[in-house]
């Protein structure tokens, strides 16, 4: 069984607690996440994204694997 990246439970919990409720995010909150910009996250190929009738969503639970597994310990 494949374990869980370091910190990505306390980046879920953050997620959790910046949209409560809420269990994907738009691009624009996405890029507010990442301090970065939404053509950015648009482009990046590695963050998970749901696509349905046209609109792009994030998923929080793939956001955070992500991030986890992007940063590096310093």
């Amino acid at each position: 069984m494949a374990r869980e990246r370091e910190g990505y439970r306390e980046i879920a919990a953050r997620l959790y607690e910046l949209f409560p409720g809420r269990l994907v995010l738009t691009r624009k909150e996405t890029a507010r996440v990442l301090g970065c910009s939404e053509r950015t996250v648009q482009r990046c190929t590695g963050i998970p994204r749901l696509k349905t009738n046209g609109m792009v969503r994030y998923p929080i639970d793939g956001l955070a694997r992500w991030m986890a597994k992007s940063t590096k310990a310093i």
